[in-house]
């Protein structure tokens, strides 16, 4: 009777679907919420991401990795939107891409030029970057990962920073007076 018992145990572990528990399928990949763009003497990015979790207490979630790639040559979209800083100094567009890229890898993406890959820790969902140059166009992507899994990386969002296109009469100023 004990050999019939473990022999129906065998086959039905081996039969048994995988487990819709898993960390793949709870652990969500993160989305931008916001992008600060600062002048404190150099250029930074500050982006923040909606925090996830894996739902796996056996699993628990490490932390987010940030990379930031430098995209020469690259065309904007007509969705791009263009802002300014409160100095005035520099004009910062911005796009947000829809398209999804299944892989990162630089071989399929030969264009694309990886800067730098920063991690947080899991309990903060931003991270800054240092090295704005005015003039490059930047694609930022970030993933969060476990000890056993990594989610697919987010839509990208491209940045470029600029200076202000000048006007005809950018070096006069026209006073009334009384």
């Amino acid at each position: 009777m004990m050999k019939l018992l473990i022999a129906l145990a065998l086959v039905a572990l081996s039969q048994a679907a995988p487990l819709e528990n898993s960390v793949s399928s709870r652990l969500q990949r993160p989305t931008f919420t916001q992008v600060h763009i600062r002048n404190e003497n150099f250029l930074l990015f500050e982006f923040h991401w909606t925090p996830v979790e894996s739902g796996i207490w056996t699993d628990p979630l490490i932390g987010y990795k940030m990379r930031v790639w430098e995209v020469p040559n690259a065309v904007w979209n007509t969705e791009a939107k263009e802002y300014s800083l409160p100095d005035g100094e520099y004009n910062v567009l911005m796009e947000q891409l829809q398209e999804e890229e299944e892989s990162m890898d630089v071989a399929k993406n030969s264009e694309l030029v990886l800067l730098q890959e920063i991690r947080t820790p899991a309990d903060l969902a931003a991270a800054a970057y240092l090295n704005v140059r005015r003039g490059v166009t930047y694609e930022i992507r970030v993933s969060a990962f476990t000890k056993t899994y990594e989610t697919a990386y987010s839509l990208a969002t491209r940045v470029m920073v600029h200076p202000p296109t000048p006007s005809v009469d950018t070096h006069s100023i026209k006073i009334a007076m009384a």
